[in-house]
């Protein structure tokens, strides 16, 4: 073929082929906008609809010996330290700052507590839905029972016949008679309760929530500190910390008249625009009147000096001096606790902290290794310590009681280079990329999961927007990301637009931002509210006819029901998703926009609350909320069970 000649097919083809892509995209679009009755987002592609496949799959990692709890002998020198995925105890010899040995348990070892004696330990099984019983002496499991979804801390009472389990994914507690190993009962504990407490003087017990109950968007936020009857499990008290979540730890005084817990205070009714005064969130230590229940908040950080995510604390035997991790910043500060009683009158928890009036009873600051977590006093007298969980460390430091100097650490397993899912976790966790160190993104995703919260950012206006929070779980392959689905990438997201509207200064680094995507993205979604086994939990039948309803095109009067009202439409597996934007209806006089993002429905039955501004806090307020009707699938024609069973399915996915 001569050159002229090969030229014009080369150009005619290109001519062809460009006529082509743009017809294609046309029909594309027509094609979406018929099916799907709303305008599409971006370039569509066959494939975001009707990807068909199996569901996205998650890398984990290699397990490290990452140590999430800790408890200590109450003989001397022993503490012991749940390990994670790594599916272990530790047990480390803090006086001579030497690990001992390992047990090995049947599952992730997200909890661990010591029997009064030494002689017993109960630790919680994350993804097993139970605690173990293990004999330290012979290294052997001598028990096992059923609990709630996703157990974290976890105590004894004072004379050790009842264990008490705070399960995390089913917002309970757990009371288990250790003796007949069964468990007694069970109660309401917050949302996602997280560790639990039991007062010297052996007769209170307490839980704290992690995060804050489910509320209205427009009324102040509040975390539950539940108080029990040792002896027999009885709730005593719930007590509400205001504006208050992300709360993991807790202890009594040693007189047992009050609880210690370190939390943050967020402030996400007011628009984001003070990140610069410390408006957007701050840390506190909660100080609950046992009582009468009465709170006072004690700041934690000063004007210029961050404390973000608090975490663990320990109060010294004599009530003097408690040590207390803040997360975010990779320090634990010691605190005059004398002096916080002398200043007690002026932190009542209807009033805004007075960062100044923290240089009174905080004192020294040690700084350990990334993110610690539990903190543990072992020992007595000169060889008292002060235990801190290095958790990204897989490591254990040594604080002197005397004053919180290191003295030791202890490292849980030789020294391993970290992947970048690994190192995005310290990406994550850490407040050095927000204005002054104020916070971090766990502060608003723990665990990369959701706070429930809505926040009003002044990009879009202020009291224009106000969106819920959403879970970063599960969110590999759902792109477009943010509510109005402006973003195409998490770097994108997390990246100079986290920056401008939130952390207000420098972006994270571009090599850091693809650490913490590759983190992000290795996330699963939540486990659904029965676990990895749903046939335990759901009734199989009831989530067979819900299956039927959501995937129908037909109403029962066997009506054919349009495709932009049916729920797989905008929702098709396996993400539950067409990556595209709607209108269902939702949109409301204070939005600037009708058309949301639509979200994924994995784990969608742990993602409470719901709709983009929050105002759903079950998925039955989807569709019972007033002027509703069909606008969001078609349910009109459904009966109450039905519903239930539409719900049910939701809730397995």
């Amino acid at each position: 073929m001569k050159l002229p000649r090969m030229r014009t097919v080369l150009i005619v083809g290109g001519v062809a082929l460009v006529a082509g892509a743009a017809a294609f995209h046309a029909w594309g679009v027509a094609h979406v906008r018929k099916v799907t009755g709303n305008e599409p987002q971006g370039m569509p592609s066959c494939i975001d609809c009707h990807r068909g496949g199996g569901p996205a799959k998650y890398e984990r990692g290699i397990a490290r010996p990452t140590p999430v709890d800790l408890a200590a002998d109450p003989r001397g020198r022993l503490v012991y330290a749940a390990c994670g995925a790594f599916q272990r105890v530790a047990i480390v010899d803090a006086e001579s700052a030497v690990l001992l040995r390992f047990i090995a348990v049947p599952g992730d070892a997200t909890g661990v507590a010591v029997s009064p004696k030494g002689d017993l330990l109960a630790v919680s099984l994350d993804d097993q839905k139970a605690i173990v019983f293990v004999d330290p002496a012979e290294d052997r499991i001598v028990g096992r029972v059923e609990v709630g979804l996703e157990p974290k801390g976890l105590a004894f009472n004072a004379d050790g016949t009842l264990v008490f389990v705070a399960n995390s994914g089913s917002g309970t507690v757990s009371v288990v008679d250790v003796a007949a190993r069964t468990e007694r009962l069970t109660a309401p504990a917050g949302r996602d309760p997280y560790r639990v407490a039991v007062s010297r003087d052996g007769a209170r017990a307490a839980v704290v929530a992690r995060m804050a109950s489910l509320t209205t968007p427009e009324q102040v936020p509040t975390s539950e500190l539940t108080l029990l009857d040792a002896r027999t499990g009885a709730i005593v008290n719930r007590v509400a910390l205001p504006s208050c979540h992300l709360t993991e730890g807790l202890a009594f005084s040693p007189d047992s008249a009050r609880v210690l817990v370190p939390t943050l205070r967020v402030r996400n009714l007011l628009p984001i625009t003070q990140v610069a005064r410390g408006w957007v969130m701050s840390s506190v230590l909660a100080s609950v009147d046992v009582a009468t229940g009465a709170v006072s908040l004690f700041p934690l950080q000063s004007v210029n000096r961050a404390f973000p995510d608090p975490a663990g604390i320990a109060v010294s035997a004599d009530g003097a001096t408690a040590f207390v991790a803040a997360s975010g910043a990779h320090v634990v500060a010691s605190m005059d606790m004398r002096a916080m009683r002398v200043a007690e009158p002026l932190c009542d928890a209807s009033k805004d902290e007075r960062f100044s009036l923290s240089v009174l009873w905080m004192r020294g600051r040690t700084d350990v290794r990334e993110m610690p977590g539990d903190v543990e006093f072992v020992g007595t007298g000169t060889k008292a310590r002060v235990a801190v969980a290095e958790r990204l460390g897989d490591s254990i430091a040594l604080l002197s009681a005397a004053g919180g100097a290191l003295v030791a650490r202890v490292a849980l397993g030789p020294a391993v280079d970290a992947d970048a899912p690994r190192r995005g976790i310290g990406v994550f966790n850490s407040a050095e990329f927000a204005f002054q160190g104020d916070f971090s993104c766990r502060s608003c995703h723990p665990d990369g999961h959701t706070d429930g919260l809505t926040y009003d950012f002044e990009i879009d206006g202020l009291g224009r927007d106000v969106v819920l929070n959403r879970s970063l779980q599960g969110i590999r392959g759902t792109a477009p990301f943010k509510w109005n689905g402006l973003n195409p990438t998490i770097q994108r997201q997390c990246g100079m637009r986290f920056a401008t509207v939130l952390t207000r200064a420098d972006p994270i680094p571009e090599a850091k931002l693809d650490d913490l995507v590759a983190y992000l993205e290795s996330m699963p979604p939540p486990l659904p509210p029965a676990g990895k086994d749903p046939a335990r939990a759901f009734t199989t039948t009831a989530v067979e006819r819900g299956t039927a309803l959501f995937f129908r095109m037909k109403t029962k009067k066997g009506v054919a029901i349009p495709a932009e009202q049916q729920c797989v439409t905008c929702h098709p597996p396996p993400h539950y998703t067409h990556l595209q934007r709607a209108d269902v209806g939702t949109g409301g006089d204070h939005d600037n926009t009708s058309s949301f993002d639509v979200p994924h429905l994995t784990g969608i039955g742990r993602k409470a609350p719901y709709l983009h501004d929050g105002r759903a806090r079950s998925l039955e307020e989807i569709w019972t909320m007033p002027g509703v009707e069909d606008h969001h699938g078609v349910v009109t024609d459904m009966n109450k069970n039905e519903l239930n069973d539409l719900i049910e399915f939701l809730r397995s996915l």
